[in-house]
């Protein structure tokens, strides 16, 4: 019921503005964009902490989480009733756990905001492409990315976290977004991007490597000189400046903090570590990335995406050392999921 109802809301919208998010490119992390591509992206993302989130129990956590989005008062009730959900989800409304507001940030930011910014995109590619049903395409596409993204989370998270998510953030964000005033908007002041790290399935660990998925904003609003704010966001939130360079490329760098791991013994806190990076993008689509101290454990990863002038130039490559001194290197082609293998 749930979602024929936003199926129907979101119909009842029609998409007339120029596309703005979805622009192709031949070079870059766009180069190897298509919604099936975003889609891995965005369900994989949390595995950058695999400690935390993973295949494991896979059946499983699918039932879980159906049983929570099937009776979510039940699953609001498991972890201390409405007030506590508010408090946890949405924003502060109880002192007495003030530590619980943090787990409300990714709300906004990746599910909200992120995710709405991932259905445009995603929208706008369908509409060019003249598919027949775009926005039945692109909300299915999206639904089924959040409902799998909860269940890779499941043995972390609480039992109101899918409630939250599925039921609240990502809807509303898709909502907005599909409205042309609110994406335009958007657009036009914040000058969002969509950098995915080159995700490949690591053969020696048997799992993803390198997942992750981020969001940029260089606000329009603020200029210094030839440069503008930067905004990285997603598991590792970082802030600096984007330099303007000739031909529409940009150098980016930032510092902030990195998530590591969700430390379960801590009442599930968030443990964070200082995390710098630099970026070199052409007309938003990302080129290269270096990050010291990325999320999950990882002392750096290095991305380095298609240029497009051969068929070596045509991809991706990564390289990552974790704490553990192990290193992994991978190669993607075309879609964003190659193959790597790690060395300990």
């Amino acid at each position: 019921m749930f979602f024929y109802l936003l199926l129907y809301v979101i119909h009842a919208q029609a998409v007339h503005a120029t596309p703005a998010y979805y622009q192709p490119r031949s070079y870059g992390s766009d180069s190897l964009y298509s919604p099936f591509s975003n889609f891995l992206s965005y369900t994989f993302d949390t595995l950058q902490l695999p400690e935390n989130f993973g295949t494991s129990n896979f059946s499983e956590n699918t039932q879980t989480v159906l049983d929570h989005l099937g009776d979510p008062k039940q699953a609001i009730d498991n972890e201390g009733g409405f007030n506590r959900f508010v408090n946890r989800q949405i924003f502060p409304i109880d002192s007495e756990y003030t530590n619980e507001s943090y787990q409300a940030a990714p709300n906004y930011f990746l599910h909200l905001l992120g995710g709405g910014m991932v259905y445009r995109k995603d929208l706008e590619w369908f509409h060019v492409h003249d598919y027949e049903y775009a926005t039945s395409s692109a909300v299915v596409l999206a639904m089924t990315a959040e409902f799998l993204q909860e269940v890779l989370e499941k043995n972390t998270t609480t039992d109101d976290d899918e409630v939250a998510d599925f039921i609240i953030f990502r809807p509303i964000g898709m909502l907005l977004f599909h409205n042309d005033a609110v994406a335009n908007f958007v657009m036009d002041y914040l000058d969002p991007a969509i950098w995915p790290s080159l995700q490949v399935y690591d053969l020696s660990e048997e799992r993803i490597n390198n997942a992750g998925l981020h969001y940029i904003y260089r606000p329009t609003f603020f200029e210094l000189g030839n440069a503008h704010l930067f905004l990285y966001t997603g598991l590792n939130n970082m802030l600096g400046l984007s330099h303007r360079l000739k031909g529409g490329d940009s150098f980016s760098w930032g510092i902030g903090k990195s998530t590591q791991r969700v430390d379960l013994n801590l009442d599930k806190q968030v443990k964070l570590k200082n995390s710098a990076g630099v970026f070199y993008d052409r007309n938003k689509s990302l080129l290269a990335s270096l990050v010291l101290n990325d999320t999950g454990g990882n002392r750096f990863r290095f991305n380095w995406y298609p240029g497009n002038k051969s068929m070596l130039g045509k991809l991706g490559y990564f390289a990552s050392q974790r704490d553990d001194g192990s290193f992994s290197t991978g190669v993607v082609y075309k879609i964003q999921l190659g193959i790597g293998f790690t060395v300990k």
